[in-house]
């Protein structure tokens, strides 16, 4: 394989898993770590890449950038969210219907429910995953089209799935809030989280304080519909005037 083939191949890999180490690289590509070493410091060099220890991600300003991965996502602000996730668990009462959509901050919501009887309905793959051996819990997941990039189930499958339910509480993320927008990267994932928003009596918006005052791609749901953004204890004055013009805010200590 040619160099530019390589270097091609890398930033697709990049792309698709968000990080790839040098470890990665040489077993990926049959090469010397020396060879993925050098690979990275060119692409980097070239402002397409931004070197880490041990790897390579794509730069942000990077064409080639979109959505962040899960797992990436995952490893974000973990403290944060986890936090965050188990303020939201109090909100949950025991024989609850609650939503757990797609993203981070909502897998760690499954991962700290209480053992109460509960319902889960979910588009996410890996919220699914966390709660199969849970005897407590019924699952009811939505199938559909696959997004890899979130492990969630989307489209008309999945809406035609959720339309019919009723739902005690909703727990939806969200990439950005901005005046009155709650927006999303993917158009069909944002339609089926503000279809669960419609379907639940109590609607929670879960994400860290860096998500406030931002916009992302698609706004799929406003502020003023949701009972409480749920955030951490890093949420500035100006964040927190923002979001009390429309809804209250709870802080997770």
């Amino acid at each position: 394989m040619l160099k530019s083939e390589r270097h091609e191949h890398l930033l697709d890999l990049c792309t698709q898993r968000g990080m790839v180490t040098v470890a990665q690289a040489a077993k990926i590509f049959g090469i010397s770590e020396m060879t993925a070493r050098r690979d990275f410091d060119e692409l980097a060099q070239s402002g397409e890449v931004v070197r880490e220890h041990g790897g390579i991600r794509l730069s942000t300003g990077s064409p080639t950038v979109g959505e962040v991965p899960f797992f990436e996502k995952l490893s974000i602000r973990s403290d944060e969210k986890e936090r965050i996730a188990r303020r939201a668990t109090a909100l949950i009462g025991d024989h609850d219907t609650i939503f757990l959509g797609p993203g981070s901050t909502c897998a760690l919501i499954a991962r700290a429910l209480p053992p109460v009887r509960l319902r889960v309905i979910t588009n996410s793959i890996i919220v699914l995953n966390m709660l199969q051996s849970r005897g407590d819990i019924e699952i009811c997941a939505l199938g559909g089209q696959y997004r890899k990039r979130s492990g969630s189930f989307v489209g008309p499958v999945a809406e035609d799935a959720l339309a019919p339910l009723g739902i005690d509480t909703c727990f939806i993320g969200t990439n950005g809030i901005l005046a009155q927008s709650i927006s999303c990267s993917n158009l069909e994932e944002g339609r089926l989280q503000a279809l669960a928003c419609d379907r639940a009596a109590k609607r929670y918006l879960v994400c860290d304080s860096s998500k406030i005052g931002q916009m992302d791609f698609f706004g799929f749901y406003n502020l003023d519909q949701m009972d409480a953004v749920v955030t951490d204890a890093n949420i500035t004055d100006r964040q927190r005037a923002m979001v009390l013009e429309s809804t209250r805010v709870i802080v997770a200590d």
